[in-house]
């Protein structure tokens, strides 16, 4: 499959003009040969052909290992601003009493210059899928596919919103396009503002019904959501938090009444800690709660190596407030 496109192509612009306005999705059909199923070509969507027929999700977050796109629809991307004045920022290092470390040691901050960074959190785009004919003795089978996003052409980042899903379809799909957003395939238009369901501690095959509900979780997913659960109440908290936003699941505490810690259960790379008054919070949009946006309200941590210590330590320096 090529992988990316360095620009909208002029066929796609040329659409845009004969659809004069429209709202638009990114979407396209593309043949796929049963052999080239068989031997895993979209084996990363969770497409097979099986001996009852072609599987097929409804819809899927695509890897991150699909490529550029791929990786910051899930984990999000950081913009150097060269544009912008050099900032001075510091390094904390440990240097030796009087020259010999035997006489203990002190904490020296060296100063640096770097330009600033601009965190663009992801957008965690689902892909929707549809094949008509499922039947296992075909030859071919053509797949449709669209980004459940609803453009509006009027938009002034239309085309870095296009731009982005354009290259979402070409590096899982291998081909892209547009189609008005009206045409039948599914609901697109997602659901920004969160809606918290509010749980006390020590409910959790309650809490784990509700964040599932409607919705057949992986073992996986529901072993993530098993072990986030406990580190949750670890931490102590007042409620748990249970939050939708379209097909998303959010699954957090709400610690004090400007601490909340959060993440996302279906697709959770990074645990999201937010310090806004309970109140404020509610009414935020998805996107404003990943965006960072909220300067020093808002903390994101990676899922690595002592993710857990590193909250506890956020988490308790700000109760002693």
């Amino acid at each position: 499959m090529k992988k990316n496109i360095r620009k909208i192509p002029q066929t796609i612009r040329n659409k845009l003009q004969k659809l004069d306005g429209k709202d638009i999705v990114a979407g396209c059909a593309r043949r796929f040969s049963a052999e080239s199923i068989r031997n895993g070509e979209l084996s990363h969507l969770g497409i097979e052909l099986r001996e009852d027929g072609l599987h097929c999700p409804e819809r899927i977050i695509p890897e991150a290992i699909q490529g550029k796109f791929s990786r910051r629809n899930v984990e999000g991307w950081e913009e150097i601003r060269r544009d912008l004045p050099l900032e001075t920022h510091y390094n904390d290092i440990e240097s030796p009493n009087w020259g010999d470390s035997y006489n203990g040691t002190h904490t020296v901050s060296l100063p640096y210059k770097a330009y600033p960074r601009d965190f663009h959190p992801p957008r965690e785009l689902e892909i929707v899928l549809h094949c008509e004919n499922k039947q296992p003795t075909q030859e071919t089978f053509i797949i449709a596919a669209r980004i459940d996003e609803v453009l509006a052409q009027s938009s002034s980042d239309i085309d870095e919103l296009l731009f982005e899903d354009l290259n979402l379809l070409q590096e899982n799909i291998g081909a892209c396009g547009v189609e008005p957003a009206d045409s039948s395939i599914g609901d697109y238009i997602r659901t920004l503002h969160l809606a918290w369901d509010i749980l006390p501690p020590g409910s959790r095959d309650e809490a784990l019904q509700r964040l599932f509900h409607g919705h057949q979780p992986t073992q996986q997913q529901q072993d993530v959501a098993t072990s986030r659960y406990d580190f949750f109440e670890s931490l102590e908290p007042r409620q748990i938090i249970i939050g939708t936003s379209g097909f998303r699941r959010y699954f957090g505490a709400l610690l004090e009444s400007n601490l909340v810690v959060f993440e996302n259960i279906q697709y959770g790379n990074a645990v999201y800690i937010m310090y806004e008054d309970w109140e404020e919070l509610g009414q935020r949009s998805r996107v404003d709660l990943l965006s960072g946006r909220l300067g020093d309200q808002f903390d994101r941590i990676i899922h690595k190596d002592g993710w857990q210590t590193e909250v506890r330590l956020i988490v308790e320096a700000r109760r002693q407030h």
